[in-house]
């Protein structure tokens, strides 16, 4: 039987519920698509290759304008690629602007129709127009833009009615980067509800950079800067029975695979001693990383210098030259990470990994795939190798001339200067309005079904559990612009979850109930599982900055394991205007300062 009719008859076998029952018959279609097809539309490196940068594309005289077209190829493995195509056929380039520039893109969604699904209130095509009645298949797809703090609007930052279909015309994202947006690394991905895992697990992603940390912190002014990108896919296993050794997950490197069981590393090469600026992506659609640089099987200590496209306390006064530390990197999916790394000697057996993570114990119900014979733990994360550090001589022995890191000269210094100023006092001295506390839980669809998908619920205390409807524009949570507000957010289930929310940061303020002073903002933060006996639940403390007034309007918050948020556990945001009482606006600020 061909793979693609093993796989749907396997989502039938289980119980699959419809999102995955019609991913499967995409795939089936994007088969056929595949046959009909002379080349590879979303082609990938060899194993073992050098992790070459993603292609680049920079704003010219302030304007960014690019054209993408989505598509889709099966390969001769039966897993479904999708990537992100330009015109000259760059795959997934990063995009490159500075605080105040435009960038508009042309956006064409290129894959194969599919059968109707779910009902939806979505983008009808037409000029202006994001909330035409239509449906939603698994070939819907739309973009975000993962961290930056612009409008949730139609054309900028808008995902939950913003859905493009195989017969859309092109649609035009356009919006500017504000003035005083904080620098560093973010990136772009679909976010179609019920078919965002497949979609990124696939490779849709790609990497933005706003430029100008190295005036933020001038320790990276100069320093070679290289890009690397960690995707995940699903491992297709054998017929025979599951080894419990399997990952839940394969991952790549700028996607280079690095897959089970060899784990063959992808290769970096460096310059003796020579120290670089590495920005590192976790494009993963559910696989967490914890990211060690080993110099002889010795971790070495990496100089951290901004999280989540935020510098280590941007803002704050004396902000200049901070660095912190870290012997390893936590990096749920979605997070970055941007530090300083000084290269190994010549002779040096060098490489970077990510450590085992535990996301709960193994065989939980969520395993049913549509996709692949899960694994004996679907969430198992093994540590494994991500790429071999190759050391070589200035006159460039051992591999040639290097491409994989870019070089000094290829980098012109932002001469800008980030506006850190600010009206609003710092968030950690901020007086939050109200507090909530928000919890994951999860239940299977058919309590005596072992093979059951799982639901998935994030839901404010006092409320009932429910999955996001996805056909409904009720916001579960309402706040006005100039709020500022805690949040504590509770683990109820035995997985760990990744709580996201867009259009802003946020700050933390405990972890387990004890508090702590970081100094710097997240989009994304880890929430570990609950082990089901102790007394409390495992929590984070959270300061959530609704300040800005571009930030008016409706937009989610969800755990960004996308099995989960595909699985239900979305929910919506409304921030509304400002109340009359309590006067303007203090400030146009995009920004929210760690302040300590």
């Amino acid at each position: 039987m061909p793979p693609v009719f093993s796989r749907i008859g396997r989502a039938l076998w289980r119980g699959c519920p419809l999102p995955c029952l019609l991913f499967s018959l995409c795939l089936l279609t994007a088969s056929g698509a595949r046959a009909q097809s002379a080349f590879e539309a979303c082609p990938r490196p060899q194993a073992g290759s050098v992790a070459q940068p993603p292609p680049e594309l920079r704003s010219q005289n302030g304007v960014l304008e690019v054209h993408f077209s989505f598509r889709t190829f099966t390969d001769a493995a039966g897993v479904s690629r999708y990537c992100y195509l330009t015109s000259d056929g760059s795959q997934a380039p990063t995009l490159r602007l500075r605080p105040g520039d435009l960038l508009v893109l042309h956006f064409k969604n290129d894959l194969p129709a599919v059968g109707a699904a779910l009902p939806m209130h979505s983008h009808d095509a037409r000029p202006g127009a994001c909330t035409g009645a239509s449906t939603m298949t698994a070939s819907s797809t739309n973009l975000h833009f993962h961290g930056l703090v612009i409008p949730p609007k139609c054309h900028q930052d808008e995902t939950v009615t913003t859905l493009l279909q195989p017969s859309s015309p092109e649609f035009e994202y356009r919006f500017r980067v504000p003035k005083d947006h904080p620098p560093g690394l973010y990136w772009y991905h679909p976010h179609p509800h019920g078919f965002s895992e497949a979609q990124v697990l696939g490779g849709a992603s790609g990497a933005m950079i706003i430029e100008g940390i190295e005036r933020a912190n001038p320790l990276v002014s100069g320093l070679p800067e290289r890009l690397l990108i960690v995707r995940d896919q699903r491992v297709e296993s054998p017929a025979t029975k599951p080894d419990p050794n399997q990952p839940g997950k394969d991952l790549s490197l700028n996607f280079v695979p690095v897959s089970y069981p060899g784990y063959t590393p992808a290769v970096l090469t460096i310059k003796p001693g020579q120290r670089e600026f590495w920005r590192v992506l976790n494009a993963s659609a559910d696989t967490y990383l914890d990211l060690q640089v080993l110099f002889g099987g010795k971790p070495q200590y990496l100089g951290v210098v901004g999280l989540d496209g935020v510098p280590i306390r941007y803002g704050t006064p004396n902000a200049e030259k901070h660095i912190l530390w870290e012997s390893h990197v936590l990096l749920p999916p979605a997070g970055r990470a941007e530090f300083v790394v000084n290269g190994p000697a010549t002779g040096v057996d060098a490489q970077l990994i990510t450590q085992a993570v535990e996301t709960g114990p193994p065989g939980d119900a969520d395993t049913a795939s549509p996709a692949s014979t899960p694994a004996a733990d679907d969430d198992n994360t093994p540590s494994r190798p991500l790429a071999r550090i190759l050391v070589k001589d200035s006159d460039g022995n051992d591999g040639g001339a290097d491409q994989s890191v870019r070089a000094t000269s290829a980098l012109p210094v932002y001469q800008g200067q980030p506006e850190n100023a600010s009206s609003f006092p710092p968030l950690a001295e901020a007086t939050p309005v109200r507090q909530r506390r928000i919890y994951f839980s999860e239940k299977p669809r058919d309590p005596k079904n072992p093979n059951a998908t799982m639901q998935f619920f994030i839901t404010e205390e006092g409320h009932t559990p429910k999955v996001f409807d996805s056909s409904s524009r009720v916001p579960d949570i309402v706040v006005h612009q100039g709020d500022v507000e805690d949040w504590l957010i509770e683990n109820r289930s035995s997985e760990t979850h990744a709580f996201h929310i867009h259009q802003t940061h946020f700050l933390v303020l405990e972890r387990h109930g004890v508090p702590v002073r970081e100094p710097y903002l997240r989009d994304t933060i880890n929430v570990p599982y609950w082990d089901g006996f102790t007394p409390d639940y495992p929590s984070i403390k959270l300061r959530l900055d609704f300040r800005d007034p571009a930030i008016v309007g409706t937009f989610p918050y969800h755990c960004h394991i996308l099995q989960h948020e595909d699985g239900g556990m979305m929910g919506l945001i409304r921030v509304e205007p400002a109340e009359k009482s309590t006067g303007p606006a203090k400030s146009n600020s995009a920004k929210t300062p760690a302040g300590r």
